[in-house]
């Protein structure tokens, strides 16, 4: 069954929103078998800016929950931001009433991964300890997250255990490519979506999803750009910052204002901005201000 998208999800999250790949991933991670059958995804999807979203979490019977997400950008901050997504995760779960139980109350133990795609020179492999960030050193609370750098190479391990993650990671790749010689995203997109028909790989995914794939991967690598553009000019400092800092706490309202801004600046379109807000492009002029 064809997956649901919105203009939110990036691509990762659209190819592994599926029980056969994600058993497949879960393999080639930790060498450990699974049923698709006893997988139950249970990634949090929210509606308004101040919800709480991960890319995929699922649990594998009641042993085990799993969390992934995906960067383009490397991020030190992940294991605090699995921190949240697992209180969270645990809450849906379990409900206010069952800690009061005089009884122990059994949750899936939680392992949580990082997949790195970014152009910044990264290790293979790495762990990022929740207790690295603690002022002082405390070894009271812990969470640890393990970093897989998945840019493609012949000598990635990972990438040679699971089909699927290869396929994204040598799109990743060839989308890059074709847009350092053309210049045109959305050319080097569908040339990309033609390697990999061509050369089998994930090729009836790619044939079925054309649309989605390019609308996806357009829409979020424009979104990079832009900030990225603005920084060279001079007209971004603490925008970007900002937005991070907004979406931690949640305040949509100041997210509206720094997307107002990038909008006056010309960084982003009214659209664009509307998108990513998650509110329509009258709603978002209204919001803010324009």
């Amino acid at each position: 069954m064809k997956a649901k998208r919105t203009f939110k999800d990036s691509l990762f999250r659209y190819m592994f929103n599926n029980k056969k790949r994600l058993a497949d991933l879960y393999e080639a991670l930790t060498g450990r078998a699974v049923s698709p059958r006893e997988i139950k995804i249970t990634t949090l999807r929210g509606v308004f800016m101040s919800d709480i979203k991960n890319d995929i979490s699922f649990r594998i019977g009641n042993r085990v929950i799993v969390l992934m997400e995906h960067q383009s950008t490397w991020n030190p901050n992940m294991a605090l931001r699995m921190l949240w997504y697992i209180a969270k995760l645990y809450h849906r779960q379990v409900g206010k009433g069952f800690v009061y139980h005089s009884n122990l109350v059994k949750i899936p133990a939680p392992e949580f991964y990082v997949f790195y795609n970014g152009q910044k020179e990264e290790p293979a492999y790495q762990k990022l300890r929740l207790s690295d960030a603690f002022e002082g050193g405390s070894d009271a609370l812990e969470l640890v997250v393990n970093c897989c750098n998945i840019n493609y190479s012949e000598h990635n391990k990972l990438l040679d255990r699971c089909y699927e993650l290869r396929c994204y990671s040598i799109f990743v790749q060839k989308t890059r490519e074709y847009d350092a010689e053309c210049h045109d995203l959305k050319k080097a997109i569908r040339m990309a979506i033609a390697y990999c028909e061509e050369h089998d790989l994930m090729k009836e995914f790619f044939e079925e999803n054309e649309n989605e794939v390019l609308d996806m991967v357009n829409f979020n690598w424009d979104q990079n750009r832009a900030i990225e553009v603005a920084k060279e000019d001079g007209k971004a400092e603490g925008y970007e910052k900002g937005i991070a800092e907004g979406e931690a706490r949640g305040e949509a309202r100041g997210m509206g204002k720094i997307l107002a801004a990038l909008v006056k600046d010309g960084i982003l379109t009214l659209k664009d901005a509307a998108k990513r807000a998650g509110v329509s492009e009258e709603t978002f002029r209204k919001m803010a201000a324009l």
